[in-house]
């Protein structure tokens, strides 16, 4: 009989060549049971979509200008990450990489909002802020001096004949500035300098050679 029926069960063994399960082993259910030959849940397109928004998010975060984008992208991770998770879409752990990095890549921006508005108050203020300065440029042969006082749009220039510049201003902290060019043919030194009220150097540069230029801002001296 069992030659003649050589993949019939008998005894309530399993037939000869079918699938036999390791027996007793967690995790390989019996043929007609729940879960025999299921394929692990595929991540949907939702679960997918919040993990890589987000991390492109918290990278794009850290960097300068560029890391505005976030502001878009972060609440979009978040949103998508938070819809998977209550509808319970398969990759559980997609979606909360995507609600983390997206909340992550938000923070960070907002971080971004509040020292960006400290530091434009705080240029706001000094430019605003003026002081006594005295501007001065030597060199070798004829030169041209330009200088500012208030802002870009308020630019002196004055033509010197050899010797020495020198003015008395009162500038803004920000703006103000003091610099000079060779005049054409003219290879010599030259040197910009401003001095504050006390007597003490805000800054100083020198340069030297054809079309040599130099340029001495107030600014440089914020801080010291």
């Amino acid at each position: 009989m069992s030659d003649q029926y050589p993949n019939t069960p008998y005894n309530g063994q399993p037939a000869q060549g079918g699938p036999v399960p390791p027996a007793g082993q967690p995790g390989y259910p019996y043929p007609g049971q729940p879960g025999w030959n299921q394929q692990p849940p595929v991540a949907s397109g939702m679960t997918k979509a919040s993990m890589i928004v987000g991390i492109i998010a918290v990278v794009l975060s850290f960097i300068p200008v560029v890391g505005f984008i976030s502001f878009i992208l972060g609440p979009i991770a978040l949103v998508l990450g938070i819809i998977a998770l209550v509808k319970k879409l398969p990759r559980k752990g997609f979606a909360l990489t995507g609600v983390i990095t997206g909340a992550v890549a938000l923070v960070v921006c907002v971080v971004y909002v509040f020292v960006a508005i400290a530091v434009a108050g705080a240029l706001q203020d000094t430019a605003e802020e003026t002081a006594s300065y005295t501007y001065e440029v030597t060199g070798e042969g004829d030169f041209t001096v330009n200088y500012l006082t208030d802002s870009i749009d308020d630019m002196k220039v004055q033509d010197v004949t050899g010797g020495k510049f020198t003015k008395d201003v009162e500038a803004s902290r920000l703006f103000g500035m003091v610099g000079a060019t060779n005049a054409k043919g003219n290879t010599g030194s030259l040197t910009c300098t401003v001095t504050g009220a006390d007597g003490s150097v805000v800054v100083t540069n020198t340069s030297s050679g054809s079309a040599a230029q130099v340029s001495c801002p107030v600014a440089a001296g914020i801080g010291k």
